[in-house]
């Protein structure tokens, strides 16, 4: 073999092997990207599935919960939940882990035809009042961000009311954010809100299960929500300029 041809087969060689490099390099990076991208699903996966057949402080079985790891909750801050809020689109789920009403929230919202769900965990967010010697007395704090989602959230939240042994309830003068709530918003309206689950049947609580009937009714409020968020409307005040 002559040396011409011999380094025609060294140089196919080194090209051969770097295109297998190149192509195995290219797939690592392609599931390293894809493992931080599932980060934020795995993590809230791993939150409300290892409260599944774990009992809350007065004694009930949480529901299930079954998230995919694929799944598309994305963590959010309250700072950025804030700016959401006031300019951005899309569906913001609050909630929290411990929620009886959230955990079966979170597995209808699984199921949800939607590029992301922006999600903010409420455990440490809002305020806390108690009642003492007759009166109400705040006993925690809730943090700034909280206040302003509060003021934001205004108009569509229900007064904070604490019930004393005998059943009666104190007003705390202030709203409240109880969840789950779930929030539709585009360019900083909101177009969409659903509180709660669905109406529970009489012997039926909030740690049991929804029925497929009741997912199918929460899965199409949440499914009118993310239709009004995707929708491209025209201003009807603004009609003579065109769309």
């Amino acid at each position: 073999m002559n040396k011409k041809k011999l380094t025609i087969i060294i140089i196919s060689v080194v090209i051969f092997l770097a295109l297998i490099f190149s192509t195995v390099l290219i797939f690592v990076n392609k599931n390293k990207e894809v493992k931080v991208e599932n980060i934020d699903a795995l993590k809230i996966k791993e939150e409300y599935e290892s409260l599944n057949n774990k009992k809350s402080n007065s004694g009930k079985t949480y529901p299930k919960v079954t998230l995919s790891e694929n799944n598309k909750f994305k963590y959010k801050s309250a700072k950025e939940i804030v700016n959401i809020l006031k300019s951005g689109t899309g569906l913001i789920y609050l909630g929290f882990p411990k929620c009886p009403w959230c955990r079966n929230a979170i597995n209808v919202l699984n199921y949800v035809d939607v590029n992301e769900i922006m999600y903010l965990d409420m455990t440490n967010q809002r305020d806390e009042y108690s009642i003492k010697d007759g009166a109400l007395t705040k006993t925690k704090d809730g943090t700034k961000e909280y206040y302003e989602i509060l003021e934001i959230l205004d108009d569509i939240l229900d007064t904070y009311e604490v019930s004393d042994d005998a059943g009666n309830k104190l007003s705390a003068n202030e709203k409240r954010i109880y969840v789950p709530l779930v929030i539709g918003v585009k360019d900083g309206k909101i177009v969409g809100y659903h509180k709660d689950t669905v109406t529970l049947s009489d012997n039926q609580s909030s740690y049991d299960l929804l029925t497929k009937k009741q997912q199918s009714e929460l899965k199409k409020i949440y499914d009118d929500i993310i239709t009004k968020v995707n929708d491209d409307f025209c201003d009807i005040e603004n009609k003579d300029h065109g769309c």
